[in-house]
């Protein structure tokens, strides 16, 4: 994700708070849509909560985001106030678990052929190496660490470590998938 950004120009910053179900967030995007600035909402919360360290959770980073997307902020502060469409939000949370299947965040594929900042190896890049990384939703620092070496060993011995019949395999450390 650092490389992808890097190349699109900007920066990621994890370090910032975060919630499982950032209600508030979820609610002022659906608001935000009824204008049709849901996108221009999400676009200018998204560069706040990614690169400035400013939360999607906080309702000072969303006023911020409404106000650089030309909403009413004012507005929004008297809807933020009700509990309007929170039921609408959680179930959209409910479904995602129960209709939908989602348990966790998605799948992340992590490249392992080269340190080209234009690299697009991997099995949906048009290099067609396959020799990167896939895991399962998110995970602790050590974790990442842990992945982040297996690359760099498999990178500087050269090993190419992937067949077809290992795609969909776990290798047993709880969700890391060795390609």
């Amino acid at each position: 994700m650092l490389r992808l950004a890097q190349k699109a120009g900007t920066t990621l910053d994890y370090q910032v708070e975060t919630q499982w179900q950032p209600v508030e967030a979820q609610r002022a995007l659906l608001w935000a849509s009824r204008f049709g600035l849901g996108e221009e909402f999400v676009n200018a919360l998204n560069v706040r909560h990614f690169t400035q360290r400013k939360s999607a959770v906080h309702r000072s980073t969303i006023l911020e985001a409404a106000e650089e997307a030309s909403l009413d902020v004012n507005a929004l502060v008297t809807f933020l106030d009700t509990d309007e469409l929170a039921d609408v939000v959680w179930k959209s949370y409910g479904d995602t678990i129960k209709k939908h299947g989602i348990h966790a965040i998605p799948w992340l594929y992590f490249n392992n052929d080269g340190p080209s900042l234009t690299s697009d190896g991997g099995p949906y890049g048009g290099g067609a190496r396959h020799e990167g990384e896939l895991h399962q939703g998110s995970g602790s620092v050590d974790t990442f660490y842990a992945l982040f070496l297996r690359l760099m060993e498999r990178e500087t011995k050269g090993e190419v470590r992937w067949h077809p019949s290992m795609a969909h395999g776990d290798d047993g450390d709880g969700g890391a998938c060795m390609l």
